[in-house]
């Protein structure tokens, strides 16, 4: 893992430019992850994770090397319910649920050379199924699809076991890890929230931009800006900014 400066851009009727100072590098052949578990589940029914994604390797073409890997996974042993939002070899958004099934995007991300802001919202307690699972992208609806749960069904994010970023948290080989970049990452819990809360489009330029989050993190949610770089320990590299004290190991 390195630090790198990330993202220098102006939010759109901002006073100042909000500055995103540094960002993670997550080499797969470093086999690089951040782990946490819990120690009590929050709401498993409602959340919302957003982080801003810059990707390495693409257009892998390789049935036993399936991509750029996991952005967040939560589950324990290699037969425990697990689910990940991931990207594929040739730039799909993917989510793994383990014993569901996995459901892939029919968009891509094809340019090695930006930076995405992907936002990953789960609200299982919505009545119509569609609007259980959302995943966007740039502000833009990308994804969205029922997973096959129930009304008020219980995800296995945000449960209390193993929780990664980087990696499956029970598969740590080559084929599943991130290879790229990951900037202002945003765990919410307990609440869904669309991107606006997060980024905006600037008035002028159109361009789609990091903010500051204001609202509440609930008991599990995080915020890692990868500040402090005196060290590579869960509090400095992995330091949790919410104010939770949720911290990463690396």
């Amino acid at each position: 893992m390195g630090f790198y400066d990330a993202i220098r851009i102006g939010a759109s009727g901002a006073a100042e430019d909000f500055t995103v100072d540094r960002s993670l590098r997550f080499n797969r052949d470093d086999n690089a992850y951040l782990t946490r578990t819990p120690s009590s589940a929050g709401n498993r029914k409602t959340w919302t994770y957003s982080a801003w994604v810059k990707l390495g390797q693409t257009g892998i073409n390789s049935s036993t090397d399936p991509g750029n890997g996991i952005f967040l996974s939560c589950g324990a042993g290699s037969n425990a319910a697990n689910m990940a939002l991931r990207i594929t070899n040739n730039g799909y958004i993917g989510i793994d649920y383990y014993g569901v099934g996995g459901y892939y995007s029919t968009g891509r991300l094809r340019d090695p050379s930006a930076w995405y802001h992907c936002v990953w919202v789960m609200d299982t307690t919505e009545s119509t199924a569609a609007n259980r699972m959302k995943v966007y992208v740039n502000g833009t609806l990308f994804y969205n699809n029922s997973m096959s749960l129930s009304q008020n069904a219980d995800t296995p994010i945000n449960n209390n076991s193993a929780t990664t970023i980087g990696v499956y948290p029970y598969n740590t080989s080559h084929a599943y890890r991130l290879d790229g970049y990951l900037a202002e990452v945003n765990f919410i819990d307990g609440y869904a929230y669309d991107p606006s809360y997060f980024a905006e489009t600037d008035a002028v330029t159109g361009q789609w931009n990091p903010k500051t989050y204001t609202g509440s993190y609930g008991t599990n949610g995080f915020y890692l800006k990868f500040a402090d770089n005196s060290g590579t320990t869960a509090t400095t590299l992995g330091k949790d900014s919410s104010g939770n004290g949720n911290n990463w190991t690396p």
